[in-house]
């Protein structure tokens, strides 16, 4: 992304979380009050954008928005939201089991800690983005009032060090029970840098605690792309200069979160979100997108 722009993914997964809300097929499927949030973000990001995804989500033009995702990587909006749900299933999982503090690092528009904060007044939940992103998303949330657990750190990670971020903020607490999520962010970094995310977390935080993180298994011709995409794909990523340059096999994951002190807990992949989110709502013929796994990990604490 450009550093004077925001994420032009993250104002795209909001808007495919509100069109998908507008669609009663499917609307069930949307996390519980994702919308409003994400109608708020689009609305301070550009109320003209906002009105746009009003127009195409109206039933006469639904079809526009659903021919161009078969003409890129077909069943990924509903990716979208089956992902964020098992997410934040994992989160209140941990939660439950003791954590302390949320951390969403590259969090975009995304409304998790948005709308568990209030929930859960205990958990600090901090979110770390761009600042060029999370302008538009402190906006919004001043503009309702903001909860007294939910903190903001705009870093530009590509210039700043995620652990230098952390140790210089005022709301992490190392000797707390942590969960990191990092949701959509891996694939849009190199191997070497990825390396560098997960060394930080395992040297910034003391105490025992989980990674949620999502990313791509790499094609048969060894890509970092979903399996389903079209060739179209290709070209977009570039032309808005976010293209995928990493990825890791299924069979790998265990070894590499063992590198950093992690042990898995737990994956989904596209069989795995199907089968616990369609299949029960009799949608097990829906089209997905294929190729991105979500892991959840822990880690003992060192101190």
């Amino acid at each position: 992304m450009r550093e004077d722009l925001p994420s032009s993914t993250a104002a795209l997964i909001a808007a495919a979380t509100l069109f998908l809300a507008r669609d009663s097929g499917v609307s069930d499927l949307v996390p519980e009050g994702a919308a409003i949030w994400c109608a708020r973000c689009l609305e301070a990001l550009s109320p003209s954008f906002m009105d746009a995804v009003r127009t195409v989500s109206n039933p006469a033009l639904r079809w526009a928005p659903r021919l161009a995702e078969r003409m890129t990587v077909p069943g990924l909006m509903v990716h979208f939201m089956l992902r964020k749900r098992w997410i934040e299933a994992a989160v209140r999982a941990s939660v439950d089991d003791g954590c302390q503090q949320v951390v969403v690092v590259g969090a975009g528009f995304d409304t998790l800690a948005l709308r568990l904060c209030e929930e859960f007044p205990r958990v600090h939940f901090t979110e770390i983005d761009h600042p060029a992103t999370q302008k538009y998303k402190r906006l919004a949330v001043e503009r309702q009032g903001p909860a007294g657990n939910l903190h903001f750190i705009a870093a530009d990670l590509a210039r700043q060090s995620l652990e230098d971020v952390l140790s210089a903020s005022e709301w992490f607490q190392p000797d707390a029970r942590s969960t990191f999520v990092i949701e959509g962010l891996l694939m849009y970094l190199s191997d070497d840098d990825v390396a560098v995310v997960f060394g930080a977390l395992s040297a910034v935080s003391l105490a025992s605690g989980r990674i949620v993180f999502t990313v791509m298994e790499p094609t048969p011709d060894g890509r970092a792309a979903f399996q389903n995409a079209t060739p179209l794909v290709r070209r977009l990523l570039s032309h808005w200069s976010e293209p995928f340059k990493s990825s890791l096999p299924r069979d790998a994951v265990p070894r590499f979160l063992d590198a950093f002190g992690f042990s898995l807990l737990g994956f989904a992949t596209a069989e795995t979100l199907r089968s616990r989110y369609l299949t029960p709502a009799g949608q097990e013929d829906m089209i997905l997108a294929q190729g991105e796994m979500i892991v959840v990990a822990e880690r003992k604490g060192s101190g």
